[in-house]
């Protein structure tokens, strides 16, 4: 499957988003989330390692913006904070 340039940079900031939350343990686990949402685990980590041939589901996206006030535009955009109330300026080249 051809993924786009920017359905790439999606799927790698939802991860970095997933990553912040975990490392500021404001996530429990992935496991956690996967399972509060009836994911695949594994298809989720499939999606991680290989965002160049795995489509990361929009509602994924949805979820975590939901669950965690994680900002869709720094998701879907790329612009402003990974959250809504303007925290965490993680640089996508970290």
């Amino acid at each position: 499957m051809n993924i786009s340039n920017e359905g790439i940079a999606i799927t790698k900031r939802f991860f970095i988003a997933i990553e912040a939350l975990k490392q500021y343990k404001m996530m429990k686990s992935v496991r956690a989330f996967t399972l509060a949402h009836n994911i695949n685990y594994w298809n989720f980590n499939t999606v991680k390692k290989n965002p160049d041939k795995s489509v990361l589901k929009p509602e994924w996206i949805a979820y975590l913006c939901e669950d965690y006030g994680v900002s869709a535009d720094y998701i879907i955009l790329g612009k402003g904070f990974i959250y809504k109330d303007g925290t965490f300026n993680i640089s996508e080249n970290r």
